[in-house]
């Protein structure tokens, strides 16, 4: 019966042992359980004899290692999934922004003009040439104007000397005709006084 009770009390000691070591090793990380186990083991010749409740607590203990660290991998690919998807959204986001933005950098740089937009820059150029032109038009317009009112008053000039010069030739042709009607006029007199004095 001592034996009994023996037997009883180391099993029971062991148990207890056991459960003390399997409690801190839960607080220690795997390696550390690891070490501990392998510390306590009892030898046997050239071999390590580890207890089996031991042996299964550092199983569970790595097994819900394990399991926490795949749902820590869970978490982080789904994180990592749900970031990635964010990013190409924003991505997406900053693509129409930018866009937008250039967009608007057009409706502000350009102007419509006959249905065509046209950049600022070649707009104010277009409408400079189109001012040269029209000043440079203009000029020779005058200067053409210049030559044609001086021809103008050129032949206003001569039509006014040959305006002239037929008055006064008007006159003297008058006057003339007037002198020869007077002379006939003094012959007839003459021929009618000569023949009335025969």
């Amino acid at each position: 019966m001592n034996k009994v009770i023996t037997r009883i009390a180391i099993v029971g000691l062991c148990t207890a042992l056991s459960l003390h070591t399997a409690n801190a090793q839960s607080s220690f990380g795997l390696q550390q359980q690891f070490n501990a186990i392998v510390e306590n083991a009892n030898n046997y010749q050239d071999y390590k004899v580890i207890k089996a409740g031991l042996l299964r607590s550092l199983w569970k203990n790595a097994n819900d290692s394990l399991a926490n660290e795949r749902k820590h991998l869970l978490h982080a690919r789904t994180t990592i999934s749900s970031q990635q998807q964010e990013i190409e959204q924003l991505k997406g986001n900053l693509n129409k922004q930018g866009i937008s933005l250039q967009e608007s950098k057009n409706q502000i740089d350009s102007i419509q003009l006959l249905g065509i937009s046209i950049s600022k820059g070649s707009y104010n150029k277009l409408m400079w040439s189109l001012v040269l032109i029209l000043i440079s038009a203009l000029g020779f317009f005058i200067y053409r104007n210049k030559d044609f009112r001086n021809e103008a008053n050129y032949r206003i000039k001569l039509f006014e000397e040959l305006t002239e010069e037929f008055k006064t030739h008007k006159t003297k042709a008058n006057e003339k005709e007037k002198r020869l009607a007077r002379e006939l006029q003094t012959e007839r007199n003459r021929m009618e006084e000569i023949l009335a004095a025969n």
